[in-house]
Formats: C-alpha cells, sequence, structure tokens
C-alpha cells in the first residue's frame, strides 16, 4: 500500500467534504485554531496531517482555493511541515501569523460573509476570537462542530486500516512488557521497553500509566517503584501513531493466580465487555453502552457503586464508558457527554465498559472497537483480560 498516497487521497476526500458543507451553510471560510498538545490539533490535523509539538497554528479552508492554508507561529514547525503536511499551502508569516490567518479569511468572505468555527470553548483563546470579530467586521460566525465531528467520527477504509495497524503495534508492546515486567524489576521500567517499541514504529504523543490497588485509576508510576510477588497490576498505554491517531489499551496482569473473589470478578467483567461490544452497533444511542454495563454487573450479583464522585460521574462510572477516537483522543459521540448521539457503521470508539463497583473497585480494561451493524469489532489482535505473568 502507497501509504503516503493513500494518506493523500484522504484528506482530499475530507477537503472535499468540509466543501461540500460550506457550499450547503453558505460559508465563505472555515477557520480551525490547533496547539501543540494532544487533543487540541486534531481537527486541524484532519485537514492537512499538521503536526505541532508546541506554540499555535491555523488552518484555513475557503470556498476557492483547492487546498487548506496552514499557517504556523514557529518557522521551525513550519518546516516540519513543509515535510508532513498534506497541503503545500504552508506559512509562517512573521511576526503577525494570526494577522496572515484573519487576512487570508478576510478575502475569502467578501461575498460569502459567513465563516465556520468549531470546539470554541476549547479551542479558542479570548483573544484570538475578540480580533476575529474586530476585523472581520460584518462576517457571522457559525458553529460548525458537530457537522464536522460528525463527519470525521466515521472512519474511512483507509483509517481502519491504521487502526488495526496501530492495535497490532501496540499488543506487540504489551508483549514486550510482559517479557520484562518481573518482581524487583522497576515498572517505569517495564514500561518504558513498552513504549520503546511504540516510539520505534513512529508514535509521537502518548504515556503508560498503572493502577496497582484495585481501584480503575491509572497514573503513572514513581520511577523507584519495583513490582512485587503479590501486585495486582493493571496496565495501560495510551499512543498516538505517526499519523496521530490515538489507541487507549489497558489489561490487567499478575504474578500469581487470583484467588476466587478477584477471579469472579475478571470473568464478569469478560461477560460484560461481550455484552457491551454487541450493543456497538449502528443506530444505538451510545449512552445503552453505560446502561448495559451497570444491568449486566447487577445480573451477575455484583454491586454498582452509587455514592457520587467529585466529576459528578453518572452512578458506576468513573470515566466514559466508552468514546469516538482518532485524532484526538475524543472525536464525536460520548456515552457520558452526548448519551442519546447515535452510533454510526465505521466509528470508531475508544471502549472500556468499566463500571465502578461497590469500594471503588474496578478495572479498566480498554481498547479500539469498530461499529458495525452487528456489534462492535476489536481493533487489535490482544484477545484475553488477564494473564499470569511467567505462566
Amino acid at each position: 500500500m502507497l501509504r503516503r498516497f493513500a494518506l493523500e487521497q484522504d484528506v482530499a476526500r475530507r477537503v472535499s467534504a468540509a466543501k461540500a458543507l460550506m457550499e450547503e451553510k453558505g460559508l465563505g471560510a472555515i477557520l480551525i485554531p490547533a496547539r501543540g498538545a494532544p487533543g487540541m490539533m486534531g481537527m486541524a490535523q484532519y485537514f492537512t496531517n499538521l503536526n505541532l509539538w508546541a506554540g499555535p497554528a491555523w488552518v484555513v479552508l475557503t470556498a476557492d482555493d483547492p487546498e487548506p492554508a496552514l499557517l504556523i507561529w514557529s518557522s521551525y514547525g513550519a518546516e516540519w511541515n513543509r515535510q508532513e503536511a498534506t497541503t503545500s499551502w504552508v506559512e509562517n508569516p512573521d511576526p503577525d501569523t494570526y494577522g496572515r490567518v484573519l487576512e487570508i479569511v478576510a478575502g475569502a468572505t467578501t461575498k460569502l460573509k459567513k465563516v465556520g468555527i468549531e470546539h470554541i470553548p476549547t479551542h479558542w483563546t479570548v483573544g484570538d476570537m475578540e480580533r476575529a470579530k474586530a476585523e472581520l467586521d460584518g462576517r457571522e460566525f457559525v458553529d460548525i462542530t458537530k457537522e464536522l465531528d460528525a463527519m470525521r467520527s466515521i472512519k474511512s477504509h483507509f483509517e481502519i486500516e491504521h487502526f488495526y495497524d496501530l492495535g497490532r503495534m501496540t499488543k506487540e508492546a504489551f508483549d514486550i512488557f510482559e517479557h520484562v515486567a518481573r518482581p524487583g524489576v522497576r515498572a517505569w521500567e517495564a514500561a518504558s521497553a513498552a513504549e520503546e517499541h511504540l516510539r520505534a514504529n513512529g508514535m509521537i504523543w502518548g504515556r503508560s500509566k498503572y493502577s496497582m490497588d484495585l481501584r480503575p485509576y491509572t497514573i503513572p508510576t514513581t520511577v523507584e517503584r519495583e513490582f512485587t510477588q503479590d501486585d495486582k497490576i493493571l496496565f495501560e498505554l495510551v499512543y498516538a501513531s505517526e499519523l496521530g491517531y490515538w489507541i487507549e489499551m489497558t489489561a490487567f496482569y499478575t504474578f500469581e493466580p487470583l484467588d476466587a473473589e478477584l477471579q469472579a470478578q475478571i470473568d464478569a467483567h469478560e461477560k460484560v465487555i461481550e455484552a457491551c461490544a454487541y450493543e456497538l452497533r449502528d443506530g444505538n444511542p451510545i449512552g445503552r453502552i453505560s446502561e448495559v454495563s451497570n444491568a449486566t454487573w447487577e445480573e451477575l450479583g455484583f454491586e454498582v457503586a452509587t455514592e457520587p464522585l467529585p466529576s459528578g460521574a453518572p452512578p458506576g462510572k468513573h470515566t466514559p464508558n466508552c468514546h469516538s477516537i482518532g485524532l484526538d483522543e475524543s472525536d464525536g459521540p460520548s456515552s457520558w457527554f452526548t448519551p442519546s448521539e447515535l452510533l454510526k457503521t465505521n466509528m470508531v470508539i475508544s471502549f472500556h465498559p468499566s463500571t465502578r463497583l461497590k469500594g471503588d473497585r474496578a478495572f479498566l480494561v480498554s481498547d479500539n472497537y469498530l461499529v458495525t451493524q452487528n456489534g462492535g469489532v476489536r481493533l487489535s489482535p490482544l484477545n484475553w483480560t488477564h494473564k499470569v505473568i511467567g505462566d
């Protein structure tokens, strides 16, 4: 497969879809801000293959220009993206990059005076918004977040194939973790061995995390923390590929067989995963996954936690049970934030139906799944939940 050519073809399809949206809504331009941080550049990356390490950038799609404009604050960032971006229109205007951005938008909206903008609460600074309104006087700003998220949450064949590759590489990293992790070995060392494999395969953003207290909350360990024989290890890798696509994969390890109580919880958890994966079907509301997770745990004889968390989570929840994932860790519907939104065929879902049980216990077991008409399909070859290291 011609990876670069396939990427360019796929991005061209996305740009064409955005232009069709512009025509439908009478937009002269779409203005997308980005920042060099996870979760802050996925939309801009979707239309340009933008890569940022620090500082701001902006993408402008216009009705008349065949390629998006990519304007970057950093001169080094501009050079990087002249190599990586799928658009040939890459600028590094000095000293006022944003002024040049607004100049392009102004020129594109002399007739169609509507500007499409997205993710206003999270991606826009107050200063940028105020300046845009002042310098683009007479233009109407139209929030098209929902339309753009709907567009990018349905993955193309190119994207789905890449997600399969990402799942395979991450499963290989878990294999390496199993080989290194032993009592007396630092948890940091075992995680680093797994991350080395991901980095060697081009992944840039990411982190490893643990929970070792039977609670679901995964966090980095201290550097000196060593594994012990009786550790209960929930290990998680959250990484983005060389093309920017995210995966959250988690599994549970011990060095000894589980006692009867924990084995019963793991056995039940696997049944919950299967029940919830069956519901990852076209037309189901994404919030149904949370309902099925809680109900299945209760049917299996477990007590769901009802005491509230500071986050205001629903009963039994500590994180969304599933959410659309792509060039951002969450790029569309979420079982927590938008429970009534419908699942669609070829959405890729970060799937972790981890109900919080009485005593604040849960295993945040996760992977990416593909939504189909017949239920969710796991996008990695990792086909187990718990493993005894050394067996």
